[in-house]
């Protein structure tokens, strides 16, 4: 009877579009055994993974966790650039047409710890748009150069 009421469970989540497990539209980017890492000069200096969610029909909000493997010296710090999936009148050929449309770049606060620390940034969703796409970088801050940072992993939900 347990199955049963299991799968019937299953199948109403399934219906109504929602997930056991987390919140809805949340989409993995990296994880803590598979995490995103950053190289200076081929040596690692932090790791990062994370979630990019919809919160609540609000908010693009990404979720990330941040570890400095070269804790003591510089800082890391993760970089969320959002995008909204939306008419511009720079899109396409002519009188402009949906594209993705680059919004804002936001940072974590930064960190010199040598575990994982949490930290998130958000983005209130654009009302015009039908998806928010995240790409997520760790990167090291350096006062007297350019910050070396790690590929970007990305993220995409519709809504």
């Amino acid at each position: 009877m347990s199955h049963l009421i299991r799968a019937l469970a299953v199948g109403l989540a399934v219906i109504l579009g929602v997930a056991f497990s987390g919140p809805a539209n949340a989409v993995l980017w990296a994880s803590k055994s598979n995490p995103l890492y950053g190289y200076e000069n081929g040596v690692k200096f932090g790791k990062a993974y994370g979630n990019f969610v919809n919160e609540g029909g609000i908010y693009a909000q990404s979720r990330s966790y941040q570890y400095d493997l070269r804790p003591g010296g510089n800082k890391v710090r993760v970089e969320t650039d959002y995008y909204f999936h939306e008419f511009d009148p720079s899109c396409g050929s002519g009188g402009g047409g949906v594209c993705w449309v680059e919004d804002v770049s936001l940072q974590t606060d930064a960190t010199n710890s040598a575990s994982w620390v949490f930290d998130y940034r958000r983005r209130g969703l654009h009302g015009a748009a039908d998806a928010a796409r995240g790409g997520m970088d760790i990167c090291e801050i350096q006062a007297w150069s350019n910050d070396p940072c790690s590929p970007h992993a990305w993220a995409t939900f519709s809504y």
